[in-house]
């Protein structure tokens, strides 16, 4: 830790202990409630002592000159930092997430914002996945296979798993047409990126019109699904059922106030971006002030996950400076190891 964090293992564990009680019940420090969650061997005075030391260390502040204190940013931070460098993670948010997921995908992308949702559900917190460079997968295989309904189900390899998507069948096409197009196109498209695919579409277009017509047709269906996939690159999980539970936002106008900043995915995104991905943890976060001014209420904690051909995907959550971070970051966590066994399938 820096040296902004060089404190007494006593001031340490009042501090750590302080921040989770105010996490778990939203009630203000005072000496007498850290007397008598912890540290019963202590005085009043002496307790009141360490939390005015550590108020005047900046990682808590009174609210009002009577009233108990609440974490500051800084003691937030110091909480988060402890937590992570413990690697302690709750076993039990783990196995409700398991129990939600189930993987209707082998497009490991999907499976990534299907544990996204998953996790908004058991956190009941607004939750967001940002793919970077997805457009760079590559395809590996394309095959095409006609159904009882009159359409085909068309299935894009990349180095990512698959993409499936269904399409009507021009009439008149028959089993054996789909196996020659599905060779053709993969002939022509292997281990070409989605980006160079799209921005070349006319180069192929043109090429594949000189063959059968319908091989054109799968050709320009097939973009359009790899066009839908690569620019998705944002999205939010919205989970506002237990928002006015949340003390934080009792007050109509923090609520709106908050519910307007996850229905902005511009903002999200900015927020995201300013998070300081350079140091080794695989979760970072930010916290308060932290942010600017708008943003100053609230908190990000994400996750980086590093997919096939340098893909990245983030999964974090947002909500106030008074978040579950135990939790968040075991949701978080369990993602990584989640990402990590689908790639072994895949390999």
């Amino acid at each position: 830790m820096s040296d902004n964090y060089n404190l007494s293992d006593r001031k340490r564990d009042i501090l750590l202990n302080s921040v989770g009680n105010y996490i778990d019940n939203a009630m203000p420090i005072t000496s007498s409630s850290v007397q008598s969650n912890v540290f019963s061997e202590l005085s009043s005075a002496t307790l009141r002592n360490e939390l005015n030391a550590l108020e005047e260390m900046g990682y808590l502040k009174q609210l009002h000159t009577s009233g108990g204190r609440i974490p500051t940013s800084k003691g937030y931070k110091f909480y988060v930092d402890s937590l992570l460098k413990s690697r302690k993670f709750d076993s039990r948010v783990v196995d409700d997430i398991k129990n939600k997921f189930v993987r209707r995908s082998n497009f490991i992308l999907d499976v990534v914002d299907g544990l996204a949702k998953n996790v908004s559900e058991v956190l009941k917190l607004p939750t967001f996945i940002e793919m970077q460079n997805a457009s760079m997968l590559c395809v590996k295989g394309i095959n095409i296979i006609p159904l009882i309904t009159g359409q085909a189900l068309v299935l894009v390899q990349t180095d990512a798993g698959i993409i499936n998507n269904t399409i009507n069948l021009p009439d008149k096409i028959s089993e054996e047409n789909c196996k020659d197009a599905s060779k053709f196109l993969t002939t022509n498209l292997y281990n070409k990126p989605i980006c160079d695919i799209i921005s070349n579409f006319d180069y192929y277009n043109s090429l594949f019109k000189n063959q059968i017509k319908y091989f054109q047709e799968f050709f320009e269906f097939i973009t359009d699904t790899l066009k839908t996939y690569s620019s998705h690159n944002f999205k939010t999980h919205s989970n506002m059922s237990n928002l006015l539970e949340n003390p934080e936002y009792k007050d109509i106008s923090s609520a709106k106030k908050f519910m307007n900043l996850v229905e902005n995915e511009e903002k999200i995104s900015k927020l995201i971006k300013d998070i300081d991905n350079t140091s080794n943890n695989e979760i970072t976060y930010s916290i308060g002030d932290d942010s600017s001014g708008e943003f100053s209420d609230y908190s990000i904690i994400k996750a980086n996950y590093s997919l096939k051909n340098g893909v990245v995907a983030s999964v974090g959550v947002v909500g106030p400076q008074r978040l579950d971070y135990y939790r968040i970051a075991s949701a978080l966590k369990y993602i990584t190891e989640e990402i990590n066994q689908i790639e072994k399938d895949l390999k």
